[in-house]
């Protein structure tokens, strides 16, 4: 055998090259990988997202009723309580998105609750209840929490809207994202109402030569799909028929010459995501990238060889909810995506009734059993409703498990999402797919993930509480103003007293604190220094809206009799228990003023009554020096034992300061009923003041005194007070045999429920004068985010 030393070291050297090139690949496509994912890591962390549910007592109401709310908001990532915002916007909106109703609510660690009183001005309709933080105003209004409510009003006569004919929403969407000729892709369909509503149809496919291509049908909820491969230079458009209208045409959307497509085949343990790709394409890299609600669970590269590349992945290692399967090309441009259901595990929380059965007036003990014991870091937050179902109030179906985990990670309306939760088998499985099909959407813009945007973000968290946002400007001018120093009171015997310096933009921030139970507030600047200035208050509420339209209210004739029963009931009510169901508690147990302790309190009955401020302050306030300069008064307080501050305190009454010293001193002293004196130098933000006087009077109203020329009074609702949940008990045989009616159709109500530790808890409650059936919904959510959604049913009977 002959050797040839040249040739074989040449063979070697060749070898040597392509096993680098191989590694070098490898070794590049593992890096974009890693920045894929790292990428998309750091947008998810530096862009942090809430999801806001709304737990309500029930949907249908007439004036006079109570809309409870209980609010929970969690991380968009884990379904955990989330204490990033403190406020909660609660809102509910009539067919013209103008607002019947608001109310700001309390947020303490990711839950609050709150109610609203139905007007009896309201017009009869379909109403949208929505939620939002102002955090969440910064993404789009699609993340805002939206429930349908009905209102009817027995006291007006009520008319019926036109009935508006079927505008039929016919969409198609190829999977992955495109359709490319030659390249075989399944297209799902979704044929709806312009409410949204599924309406189930049939259609036929034609090409440009109205050759039928093929026939397809909806398969739940007016969705379904079906397959095929488009040729080029050919067009398509689906003949759609439905049990009203026939022959809706639709063109479908057209396919590129080159392309990738993307294919999901759920093979029971795994999942196969096939990727084709046209020729041109054939021997290049591509990436995917699969995350549940932006936590990445698998990034990979493949070759394409042949114009296919096949990814394995083990269904075992997708978090429960919505996967977003993401496929970049060699360039890290995305080219397809796909969504993929996983069912959540079951609750843990189970509820049941020591009864099925109840007589009118008796006491019903409802059990909440955790089947896995708690733990200290997993205290469920949870709330509870109990209401009577019939032909106007129907069963809820509204859950927050069907919220989190489906509609709020989807656009659009979906219906009957419990659907999906619920229901196992093939035919769900099936749905859930279609639905994933025709529902593709995420929370982000990759260009923004792969170009390292930097956040910017024009509404702040209310980390502390609930922020007033003001806006200065130039009375000349009418241009903003920068570095001005503005003044917001709140005057009562608890009030606020804020400052805020205006930025570049002319904005105020004002920081409240435990801001509750005013509806008046009173701002501007320094009337001394800043006269060329005019403060606006900027509405609170997102100005954004739905362009969905609601349905038009239609009432069926049968249930009149049901409607003013309804009415008489709920007229009872609140002749009898009306006081009952108007008690309301502050929510805060800080009642302090925002000074803290002063270092001096006078109280003026204590004390010989003068006629004059300058003989109260010369006689009992020594730490307190009234002293005239050019003919005005100035107030200086003691800073130490022996010398004043040689500037003006900070003067208040009720709250609201006051910069001209001679007003002061002409305030009749027998409206006041407390001096406070904080005697050292005072900071509150950019404002710092030698000191503090503040007076209060009887009923911390002003009581007359006269404001500055410059302030302005606006009226401004704070956050909510806590209203008291009424129910009668009847324990005893006189209590049971009272004579007064009990037409309460809402047996309970508790937004405030809690299992810790001990895994078991019970709840009681007692029945009213109507008998019927009942229904219990308890929904919650855990400290490490599992999702709680129960309900049961009894019966009430004579």
């Amino acid at each position: 055998m002959i050797y040839y030393p040249a040739l074989l070291n040449r063979k070697c050297l060749l070898l040597g090259i392509s096993f680098c090139f191989v590694l070098s690949c490898s070794l590049y496509a593992q890096s974009v990988t890693e920045s894929l994912e790292k990428q998309l890591s750091d947008y998810s962390t530096n862009n942090p997202k809430e999801k806001l549910f709304v737990h309500t007592d029930k949907s249908f109401y007439i004036p006079g009723e109570i809309i409870w709310f209980k609010v929970y908001v969690v991380d968009s990532r884990f379904h955990t309580p989330i204490d990033l915002s403190k406020v909660a916007y609660v809102e509910i909106l009539d067919k013209n998105n103008l607002p019947v109703l608001q109310a700001k609510t309390a947020l303490k660690k990711g839950s609050g609750s709150g109610s609203f009183l139905v007007p009896v001005s309201v017009t009869s309709g379909n109403f949208r209840l929505r939620a939002y933080t102002k955090w969440m105003r910064n993404f789009d209004p699609s993340f805002y929490f939206e429930k349908p409510l009905t209102i009817i009003n027995t006291l007006k006569t009520f008319t019926a809207g036109a009935v508006e004919k079927t505008k039929y929403d016919i969409q198609f969407f190829p999977e992955g994202g495109n359709l490319v000729n030659t390249l075989e892709s399944k297209v799902g369909f979704k044929i709806a109402d312009q409410y949204g509503k599924g309406i189930d149809g049939s259609g036929i496919l034609v090409n440009q030569k109205n050759d039928t291509v093929l026939k397809f049908n909806s398969f739940h909820a007016g969705i379904g799909h079906f397959s095929f491969t488009p040729k080029s230079g050919e067009t398509y458009k689906a003949i759609v028929n439905t049990a009203k209208d026939s022959s809706i045409i639709v063109s479908l959307p057209l396919a590129y010459e080159a392309g990738y497509t993307l294919t999901l085949d759920d093979t029971g343990a795994q999942l196969k995501l096939i990727v084709n790709a046209s020729a041109q394409f054939t021997n290049e890299t591509i990436y995917l990238l699969s995350h549940t609600r932006e936590k990445v669970n698998l990034a990979e590269a493949k070759q394409i060889k042949t114009g296919t590349a096949v990814f394995l992945l083990d269904k075992t290692a997708l978090s429960p909810g919505i996967t977003t399967f993401t496929i970049f090309n060699q360039a890290k441009q995305p080219v397809c995506e796909r969504l993929y259901f996983k069912r959540p595990g079951v609750n843990d929380i189970k509820i049941n009734t020591d009864n099925t059965l109840y007589p009118i007036r008796s006491k019903v003990t409802l059990s909440i059993n955790a089947d896995t014991p708690a733990k200290q870091d997993n205290i469920a937050d949870m709330s509870v409703s109990v209401y009577r179902i019939d032909s106007l109030q129907a069963q809820d179906n509204m859950d927050i498990a069907a919220y989190l985990w489906l509609t709020s990670d989807l656009p659009g309306n979906v219906e009957s999402p419990e659907y999906y939760l619920a229901n196992t088998g093939d035919e769900a499985a099936k749905a859930a797919d279609n639905l994933m099909l025709t529902h593709g959407w995420r929370r982000f813009k990759w260009e923004d993930v792969l170009n390292n945007k930097k956040p910017s973000f024009q509404f702040i968290p209310e980390y502390e509480g609930h922020i007033i946002t003001g806006k200065v400007t130039s009375k000349k001018t009418g241009l903003p103003a920068e570095g001005v120093l503005g003044y917001l009171s709140s005057p009562s015997k608890k009030f606020q007293f804020n400052t805020a310096l205006s930025n570049a933009e002319g904005t105020l921030y004002f920081n409240t604190r435990d801001f509750t139970g005013s509806d008046q507030i009173i701002v501007q600047t320094n009337n001394k220094q800043d006269q060329d200035y005019r403060i606006e208050i900027l509405n609170p509420f997102s100005e954004s809206y739905p362009s969905r339209p609601l349905p038009v209210l239609s009432l069926q004739a049968n249930i009149q009799n049901q409607l003013l029963q309804h009415s008489i009931n709920s007229q009872v009510q609140m002749t009898y228990s009306l006081d009952s169901m108007n008690q309301f508690y502050y929510p805060f147990s800080d009642t302090s003023h925002f000074f803290g302790l002063p270092d001096k309190s006078y109280y003026l009955d204590d004390y010989t009554r003068f006629t004059t401020m300058e003989e109260v302050l010369r006689e009992y306030v020594m730490e307190v020096a009234p002293r005239k300069q050019s003919r005005k008064f100035h107030l200086y307080v003691l800073k130490n034992a022996h010398e004043f501050f040689e500037s003006d305190a900070l003067v208040l009454v009720d709250g609201v300061p006051f910069f001209d010293m001679d007003s002061v001193m002409a305030i009749d002293p027998l409206k006041i009923r407390k001096i406070e004196v904080v005697a050292k130098e005072y900071m509150l933000g950019s404002f710092t003041s030698d000191g503090i006087i503040s007076y209060s009077t009887y009923k911390g109203d002003l009581d007359g005194v006269r404001l500055d020329p410059g302030a302005v009074v606006i009226e401004y609702e704070s956050l909510q007070m806590q209203r008291e949940f009424y129910a009668p008990r009847y324990e005893t045989a006189t209590q049971k045999n009272n004579r007064k009616p009990d037409f309460r159709n809402l047996l309970f109500w508790s937004p405030d429920v809690k299992i810790d530790g001990s895994q078991k808890k019970e709840l009681s409650f007692y029945t009213s004068d109507l008998d019927g059936k009942y229904f219990i919904l308890l929904q919650g959510v855990s400290g490490k985010g599992n999702i709680i959604s129960c309900s049961s049913s009894f019966e009430v009977k004579r």
